[in-house]
């Protein structure tokens, strides 16, 4: 839904900056000012502007409550894995170790979406002042005024920077991931795996795990029964154990169980090497995000630096002839915003797109045939 809004909003935006559609309603305030009589200078609103109001006012509520709620399941998860920390004893198997990487592998990403959460609330909040600036409210003093609206994009600009970085880390990530997925299935055909050399990664892309620990909490939830959490922990430790004999074996097995796990092995290491394709993709899919805001980013720095530098005669040269490419403020700020508006229209069409692409490159799972 987010990407659909964003689309539209975008997309709005940009027949705005090309002037498309002159010759419709959505140019004529006259038909705005049909439904309420606005004041001034809220009647110079066009349908278009009102429309775009639309889908900011969306982004704001949306964008404010998806940071809000990062940032409390985050931090709730954050204490509930401390709590399972303190009361793990000693490590004594393999189910053990890679339990414990678990929690501190979601420590580290409850961490990461703490941060990400606070930055997506700012953002979040900025909208309003777009709203207002589709209004033309900010023409008055009202709320601010047009400085409010560009110390707006001013926090937004700086919110994205991080952001800009994880989505650089998560395309690295991608193809890395796509290279202990190959090394992982060469072990599996040469039957290398054990217990002892199992990792984290390995064995969640083979089994599929998903500890209840991964799930956010909310800090206004109530106490947590820690009697309840520690049988939850307990479950979760036999079934690490009872993922891990499946794979490697246990003592005794006979010679028909050897061959179902062998085949089964064989299956999975298959299904791994014919998903190296779909994970590399999804990590050429992380950069071209981190192209397009990149791009974003820099369009509507552009507006930011011509309304601080608003006199040419005295900007200084490396603004006017790298920043602004040497064109004059009122083209630069002009191609800086469509930039940015061009960029984050393209961006949900891959989002919205890109899902059904890779589902069918992927492999179906295989089934065994009964023996």
């Amino acid at each position: 839904m987010d990407a659909i809004v964003q689309l539209l909003r975008n997309a709005m935006c940009c027949v705005k900056d090309l002037k498309l559609l002159q010759t419709t309603l959505l140019w004529d305030p006259n038909y705005t000012m049909q439904y309420y009589d606005f004041p001034a200078p809220l009647n110079q609103t066009t349908p278009l502007e009102a429309l775009i109001s639309v889908t900011q006012a969306i982004a704001c509520y949306s964008t404010t409550r998806q940071g809000y709620k990062m940032l409390v399941t985050s931090w709730g998860k954050i204490r509930r894995i401390e709590r399972l920390l303190d009361v793990r004893g000693p490590m004594k198997t393999d189910a053990d170790r890679l339990v414990n990487a678990s929690l501190v592998k979601e420590s580290m990403f409850a961490l990461r979406s703490l941060f990400i959460g606070f930055n997506v609330l700012c953002i979040g909040i900025c909208f309003f002042w777009l709203v207002g600036n589709s209004w033309h409210v900010t023409e008055t003093d009202w709320i601010g005024g047009i400085q409010a609206v560009i110390h707006a994009l001013t926090v937004m600009e700086v919110c994205l920077l991080p952001l800009l970085y994880f989505m650089w880390k998560d395309a690295v990530e991608q193809f890395s991931k796509a290279i202990r997925m190959e090394l992982l299935a060469s072990k599996m055909k040469k039957g290398e795996l054990s217990t002892h050399a199992m990792g984290l990664s390995s064995f969640e892309a083979l089994t599929g795990w998903l500890p209840f620990w991964d799930a956010g909490v909310g800090l206004f939830e109530g106490p947590l029964d820690p009697i309840k959490e520690e049988k939850d922990m307990a479950q979760e430790v036999a079934k690490v154990e009872e993922d891990l004999k499946a794979l490697v074996g246990k003592k005794g097995d006979g010679e028909k169980e050897v061959k179902v796990r062998k085949q089964r092995l064989q299956e999975k290491a298959d299904e791994l090497l014919a998903s190296v394709a779909v994970t590399r993709w999804e990590g050429y899919r992380e950069y071209v995000y981190f192209v397009l805001n990149c791009v974003a980013f820099y369009g509507y720095l552009v507006g930011i630096v011509v309304y601080y530098w608003d006199d040419e005669l005295k900007q200084p040269a490396w603004i006017q002839n790298y920043l602004l490419l040497g064109m004059n403020n009122t083209l630069a700020d002009w191609h800086g915003n469509f930039a940015g508006d061009i960029m984050w229209t393209i961006e949900p069409v891959i989002i919205l797109g890109s899902p059904a692409l890779f589902n069918r490159m992927r492999p179906k799972p295989s089934k065994l045939k009964a023996d």
